[in-house]
C-alpha cells in the first residue's frame, strides 16, 4: 500500500457558521432589531474593512433564524451575479425565488408562484429595455417590437414596474404567518460602482413594504465612493453619495477590530480546530464565549473540564503569532488565515525536503520574511559561517542582557523595525537555520550566502591581509579550485565589503585574483558594483581597479569618473587614472 501524502495545515477563506471571533455581541442586537416589528421596513449595514468578518456575521445571523417559521431569510451576493448588466433585476428575482422556495404549504406555494411569475414578467420587460439601450438585442428584435418595449406602460398593467410594490405586497399577503423577510446582501463593496447603485435602487423598491429587512455587508467608505463614481455624470458628487446611503441605511453597525488578546484566541481556536471534531470545537468555542462574556482572561484558559483542548504547543504558537503579527494584520481575520496558510504550505514543503525545524522557529522566520523582507535577504545573503554571529549581534542589540553588552550596534543591512521581532522568543542564535534559510530563499528567489569550506575561508582572510606574500599564496591556492568553488568564495570575499567602511582591501584582493583567473572578471565587476559602490569606494580602490587592466574593471573606473554621488576625491582619482590610461 502506497504511503499517504502528509497532511497540510490549511484554513479556508469561507464565512464560518461557528463564532470564533466573539461576534455574538454584534449578532444579538442585529437579530433583536430584525425581530422588532414596530420598525419596518429596515435596512442595516454591517461595516468593517476587507477581511474583517462581515460575511461570517451574515452567516451567524442566518443561523439564528434557521428554525423560525415566521422569518424567511434570503442570502444573495451581487458581486457573483452572472448578469452584471441588470443587477437590479437579478436581485429582485433572487428575492422572489428565495421566498417561493421556502414555503412548505403546497397550496400557498402555488399561489405565491403565480404572483411571483407576474412580478418576474415585469422584470423581463425592464431587462429587455436595458439590453436594447446597451445595444445587446438590436439584431434579434425588430423595430416594431423595440417600439413596443419602450412604449409607456399602464401603471397598473402587468408589464409595468410602477405598481411593482403593490403587487409584491399582495404576494406577501398570501403568507400571513411570515412576519419578516430578511435579505442578506454580501460583498456589496466588491461590486463595480454601477452594480452598487443598481443594488441599492432595487432595495429602494422594497422600502415601503412592511415585513422587509435588508442587512448589507460592506465597507461603507467603499460603497459611498462607488455611489459617487456611479453618479459623477449627474454632477452630484460625494455629498449626494453620503446622503443617498444614509437615506437607505437606518442602522449602521461597525464590527470591532480584533485586539491582540482576541487575535491570540482566534489563532488558538483555528489551530486547535484542525485536530478536533466538530462537537469538541463547538464546546471549546462555547467555553471561550462564556469567559469573554464574564470578562475573564485569558480566554483560552481553565480548559480542564473539556473533553478536548488545545495543546500547550498550539497555545504557545498562537501567542507567538499574535505578538509577532503587526497590528493591522492581527486585527483582520482574513489576514490571520492567510498567514496561517502560508505557514501550512511552508511547513509541508520543509517536511517534503527533509528540513527539520521547530514550528515556533519556522513561524518566527516566516514573520521575518513576511514583515521585514530586506532583513531576511541580508540574513540569507550572509555566508553560512557568519550567520550565527549576525544573529547573536542582532538579538543582543534587540535585547541586551546588561552593562557587559555595551552599546551593541544594529547589524548592517538589518531594519531597525525588527527590534521586537529579534527580542521575542524563540531565540535563533543557537539554531541550525541554514537548511531552512536555503529552502526559503529558493522559494522566494533570494540570493543566498555562499557556502564555502573552512580552508577557503582561511585563504579569503589571507587575501584581505597586509602580507603581500600571503596574498599571493592565497590566490594561487584559490585558483586550484573548481570554477564553482571560486565563484562561491569570490561572493564571500566581496560580501565582506558590506561590513567595512573601506573596500580597498576587498578590491585589491579581487583584482589580484582576477589577474590569475580572468574568467572571474565579469563576476568581480558585478560584485564590486553591487557591494562596494558609494562611500566605500576610496581613491586607493580606484587605483587598484585601474591597475587591473581588465576591461570590465576599467569600465567601473570610467563610471566612477562620471558619478557625482561619489566622494569628490574618489571622483578626481578616477579622472586622473583615466587620463593616464588614455595617454592624456
Amino acid at each position: 500500500m502506497a504511503d499517504l501524502p502528509p497532511q497540510i495545515r490549511l484554513w479556508d477563506d469561507n464565512p464560518s457558521s461557528l463564532d470564533l471571533l466573539g461576534f455574538d455581541a454584534v449578532v444579538n442586537p442585529i437579530v433583536a432589531a430584525v425581530r422588532e416589528q414596530k420598525i419596518h421596513p429596515l435596512t442595516l449595514s454591517v461595516q468593517s474593512p476587507w477581511g474583517g468578518g462581515k460575511s461570517t456575521v451574515l452567516k451567524l445571523i442566518e443561523a439564528e433564524f434557521k428554525d423560525d417559521a415566521t422569518c424567511i431569510v434570503v442570502s444573495t451576493n451581487p458581486w457573483a451575479y452572472d448578469d452584471q448588466d441588470d443587477v437590479k433585476g437579478t436581485l429582485i428575482a433572487e428575492i422572489l425565488h428565495g421566498i417561493q422556495s421556502q414555503i412548505t404549504d403546497v397550496g400557498v406555494k402555488e399561489r405565491v408562484a403565480t404572483k411571483a411569475k407576474e412580478l418576474l414578467g415585469r422584470i423581463s420587460w425592464s431587462r429587455a429595455a436595458v439590453a436594447i439601450a446597451r445595444g445587446a438585442l438590436t439584431l434579434q428584435v425588430n423595430p416594431q417590437e423595440i417600439a413596443e418595449i419602450f412604449r409607456p406602460k399602464d401603471p397598473d398593467g402587468p408589464d409595468s414596474m410602477a405598481s411593482f410594490n403593490d403587487a409584491y405586497k399582495a404576494m406577501l399577503a398570501l403568507i400571513p404567518e411570515v412576519e419578516r423577510v430578511v435579505v442578506l446582501v454580501d460583498d456589496l463593496d466588491r461590486c463595480l460602482p454601477d452594480a452598487v447603485t443598481a443594488t441599492l435602487e432595487a432595495i429602494k423598491l422594497f422600502l415601503s413594504t412592511e415585513k422587509m429587512v435588508f442587512v448589507l455587508a460592506a465597507d461603507q467608505e467603499m460603497v459611498r465612493d462607488a455611489i459617487s463614481v456611479s453618479l459623477d455624470g449627474a454632477g452630484r458628487g460625494d455629498v449626494f453619495a453620503k446622503r443617498y446611503l444614509e437615506k437607505i441605511v437606518q442602522l449602521p453597525i461597525s464590527l470591532p477590530r480584533l485586539s491582540a488578546s482576541d487575535a491570540e484566541t482566534y489563532i488558538g481556536l483555528l489551530i486547535a480546530g484542525r485536530e478536533m471534531n466538530e462537537l469538541d470545537l463547538h464546546a471549546l468555542a462555547d467555553h471561550v464565549r462564556a469567559r469573554r462574556n464574564a470578562n475573564q482572561t485569558p480566554l483560552l484558559y481553565d480548559l480542564g473540564g473539556l473533553s478536548a483542548a488545545p495543546s500547550k504547543e498550539d497555545l504557545a504558537l498562537a501567542a507567538q503569532l499574535a505578538e509577532g503579527l503587526n497590528a493591522d494584520r492581527r486585527s483582520n481575520p482574513r489576514q490571520i488565515k492567510r498567514f496561517l496558510n502560508a505557514f501550512g504550505v511552508r511547513e509541508s514543503i520543509a517536511r517534503a525536503r527533509g528540513v527539520k525545524i521547530a514550528p515556533a522557529v519556522m513561524i518566527k522566520m516566516l514573520l521575518l520574511e513576511e514583515l521585514y523582507r530586506s532583513s531576511f535577504n541580508t540574513l540569507a545573503a550572509t555566508p553560512v559561517q557568519k550567520r550565527r554571529e549576525l544573529l547573536s549581534q542582532w538579538e543582543t542589540w534587540a535585547n541586551p542582557s546588561g552593562k557587559e553588552d555595551g552599546d551593541v550596534a544594529l547589524p548592517k543591512g538589518i531594519d531597525e523595525g525588527t527590534k521586537e521581532w529579534a527580542a521575542a522568543p524563540p531565540f535563533l542564535r543557537e539554531e541550525n537555520l541554514d537548511p531552512y534559510i536555503n529552502l526559503a530563499a529558493s522559494l522566494i528567489n533570494v540570493s543566498m550566502g555562499a557556502q564555502v569550506s573552512d580552508d577557503l575561508l582561511t585563504f579569503i582572510t589571507d587575501l584581505l591581509g597586509e602580507s603581500e606574500a600571503a596574498r599571493d599564496v592565497a590566490v594561487d591556492e584559490l585558483c586550484k579550485r573548481s570554477q564553482d568553488e571560486q565563484l562561491a568564495a569570490l561572493d564571500v570575499l566581496i560580501g565582506t565589503a558590506r561590513r567595512t567602511d573601506n573596500a580597498e582591501s576587498v578590491i585589491r584582493g579581487a583584482v589580484l585574483w582576477v589577474d590569475k583567473n580572468p574568467t572571474l572578471e565579469d563576476a568581480t565587476a558585478t560584485g564590486i558594483e553591487s557591494y562596494c559602490w558609494g562611500m566605500q569606494l576610496t581613491p586607493g580602490a580606484i587605483v587598484e581597479l585601474a591597475n587591473s587592466r581588465q576591461p570590465a574593471l576599467i569600465a567601473l573606473v570610467r563610471r566612477a569618473a562620471q558619478d557625482t554621488s561619489l566622494h569628490p576625491v574618489t571622483q578626481t582619482a578616477a579622472r586622473e587614472e583615466l587620463g593616464q590610461l588614455d595617454g592624456n
